[in-house]
């Protein structure tokens, strides 16, 4: 006598088989995502010109103010410590 297995019993192998084949899946996914840092070529080109920095216009001073708002707002507390020191610098000389 052949004993045949339940369909209950087959759903649930075909399903942990499913979902063995989407692990070993994802486990690939991310073993290539680990190490796709490391596939990227090596520059071997230099970008700098050589010679005396350009004078200073108001676009690079906007720059640098939108560069110090950015570290502001990065860097909160940070910004308010460095103001009160300033602050405290200056009404301790008067």
């Amino acid at each position: 006598m052949i004993q045949s297995k339940s369909p209950a019993v087959e759903a649930y192998e075909l399903d942990k088989a499913r979902k063995q084949e989407q692990e070993r899946g994802g486990e690939l996914d991310q073993a290539l995502e680990d190490t796709f840092p490391a596939s990227d070529p090596v520059s071997h080109s230099i970008t700098s010109v050589a010679g005396a920095p350009a004078a200073t216009t108001p676009t690079d001073r906007q720059d640098l103010l939108g560069g110090v708002r950015a570290w502001v707002k990065d860097n909160p507390i940070a910004a308010v410590a460095i103001t009160a020191a300033v602050a405290w610098m200056i009404g301790s000389s008067r």
